[in-house]
């Protein structure tokens, strides 16, 4: 399998993951499906997906994990607002934030790292 190809679907996988997770477990923060986390994951997946092919080689993995958190928080608050039968808080979507950023850590050093040394 190509090593880009595998990179994503983790990346894909994990953020839906975590998504779902956060729904499942903390229903009193908001309310979102599977589909809602299918649909927002997909498009968390692949800007962070662009982002982590420029900003690491640019800067560091530190700031393209806090990009990846910022960038999650803002997606899922504003499915609110773009998705119908979704109702999420701010406190919902940074705790999905954070739970990106968690896997975004193991993510850059598993892939994003090993792909720039070689």
């Amino acid at each position: 399998m190509n090593r880009h190809l595998l990179a994503f679907v983790v990346k894909l996988g994990s953020t839906i993951v975590a998504m779902y997770f956060i729904a499942l477990f903390f229903p009193l923060w908001g309310k979102m499906n599977f589909l809602h986390a299918l649909l927002l994951g997909l498009i968390v997946a692949v800007l962070g997906y662009v982002i982590d092919l420029i900003i690491p080689r640019a800067i560091n993995s530190i700031v393209a994990v806090a990009v990846d958190l910022l960038m999650a928080t803002l997606i899922v608050y504003a499915g609110n607002y773009f998705l119908s039968g979704m109702s999420v808080s701010w406190t919902f979507a940074w705790f999905v934030g954070l739970l990106v950023a968690g896997f975004e850590i193991f993510y850059h050093a598993m892939f994003v790292n090993r792909v720039e040394r070689g």
